[in-house]
């Protein structure tokens, strides 16, 4: 059951059925006082009532409508009104239809506000506020907000960057299970491709589970190496840095979750000193202003005059650029990792 501290606005129990309580009398004080069932005065009652489903749920609002048409029928015998019957049922479908819909009203309200406070600790769990320390390579990663995790469990860094389909808190309820499973694999292998197979048979193994799946690709950099050892599901393909072209990719691709037994084959790549890589989730070009999509060539014309920084200018620089350019707020996750092997 959820709360409703928030929406009671902090006051206490007792303190709310009391200001309830004062507003039903008080329109019924008015409302004999000055004999008016024509100035709408009746329709007060709607204030408590509307409170009573803000406050304590559609029990409570029925039951204040129950209170304010009885009460409603009592003022009669102060003032007499014509065709009573009439009035006293078209008053009495207002109030309950008045406690049914503002009570529904504030429970969607309610599982939204619990639905955001969940999602936001799942992204603060998937999103560390920064990256290791890794063994000669200058690494940075942006998050708004997106799946990242980092291990080296043989001394090489391995980086896994993923995008889960769909949105909301169940994609990133996945999420958090996509990279616990990565992380608890990559303490015992550092083959991407077979990090990725792993995690996908977690996947389709996991009960319950219903058309759930995840893009990701899986990089793998040692130190004193210059080569590149990667894989990919279902995921675009790593940039080299400086030239931004894409690193080459053999084969058909599927994403982790579509079947049994993916099989995925690494591919390893040698890079020249001073390249880097540059991974990202299509919320880096996928993003719109208008009609119009930034795509991979637009991605490509923000980085081209940053190559040659560090990865956490790199990465600072493109996460403003694209917010700059893009409406807000961005319609799909966005994550960039930059790698840069150091030389010794």
């Amino acid at each position: 059951m959820y709360g409703r501290s928030k929406l009671s606005g902090g006051l206490p129990r007792t303190a709310r059925i009391v200001w309830i309580t004062a507003a039903v009398l008080a329109v019924f004080i008015v409302l004999v006082a000055t004999g008016s069932y024509t100035a709408g005065i009746v329709f007060f009652f709607c204030v408590p009532i509307g409170l009573a489903a803000w406050w304590f749920g559609r029990r409570m609002a029925l039951l204040v409508a129950a209170v304010s048409l009885l009460l409603f029928a009592i003022a009669d015998l102060f003032h007499p009104m014509p065709e009573f019957a009439v009035a006293v049922a078209v008053r009495g479908v207002f109030f309950f239809a008045v406690a049914v819909i503002a009570s529904w009203i504030a429970n969607r309200l309610l599982v939204l506000e619990h639905s955001a406070e969940e999602l936001e600790a799942i992204r603060a769990a998937l999103t560390p506020t920064d990256l290791p320390d890794l063994p000669d390579l200058d690494a940075a990663a942006t998050f708004v907000p997106s799946e990242l995790g980092v291990s080296g469990p043989d001394g090489s860094t391995v980086a896994v960057v993923g995008d889960v389909v769909g949105h909301g808190p169940a994609a990133a309820r996945l999420a958090t299970f996509i990279r616990a499973r990565f992380a608890a694999f990559a303490a015992n292998t550092s083959d991407p491709a077979e990090l990725l197979a792993l995690t996908n048979t977690a996947l389709v193994d996991r009960p319950g589970r219903r058309q759930e799946l995840v893009s990701a690709v899986c990089v793998r950099l040692r130190p004193g190496e210059n080569r590149v050892c990667w894989a990919r599901a279902g995921h675009p393909s790593p940039l080299r840095l400086p030239g931004l072209e894409e690193l080459p990719a053999e084969g058909a691709t599927f994403l982790l979750g579509a079947e049994e037994g993916l099989e995925l084959q690494n591919i390893e790549c040698a890079l020249g000193d001073g390249d880097g890589l540059v991974v990202y989730t299509d919320g880096a070009t996928d993003v719109r202003r208008g009609r119009e999509m930034l795509g991979l060539d637009g991605l490509r014309g923000v980085l081209a005059p940053l190559g040659g920084l560090g990865a956490r200018v790199i990465v600072n620089e493109v996460e403003r650029a694209i917010l700059a350019w893009a409406d807000r707020p961005i319609r799909d996750d966005l994550c960039l990792v930059v790698l840069k092997p150091q030389s010794g």
